[in-house]
């Protein structure tokens, strides 16, 4: 999946909001990389959930698409997909949230 940086539409009345969104992000990625070293796929798909609920509106649709693949690798215990798809956002995130 090629990752747009380019659609990333953030209003104006969250815009001061989205650093403490990527700081959560970054945390969540932290925590889904231990989640998938222990096989929590359980976990992995609870704060894939989340994510998926949050992501549009800040202005990240991508990232939604991405947790919407994470959240059902997670619930077909697919560990190598859901490494997969958490690099993907780790990649994605590092143009955003550096």
């Amino acid at each position: 999946m090629e990752l747009s940086r380019t659609e990333v539409d953030v209003d104006s009345d969250i815009y001061e909001l989205v650093p403490g969104f990527c700081k959560s992000r970054q945390k969540d990625l932290q925590n889904l990389n231990t989640f998938v070293s222990s096989d929590d796929f359980n976990s992995i798909a609870k704060v894939s959930h989340t994510i998926k609920g949050i992501a549009r509106p800040y202005g990240f649709p991508t990232l939604e698409t991405l947790v919407i693949q994470l959240e059902k690798a997670a619930k077909d215990q697919d560990k190598k997909k859901c490494a997969e798809v958490i690099a993907q956002m780790d990649s994605y995130f590092s143009g955003y949230c550096s």
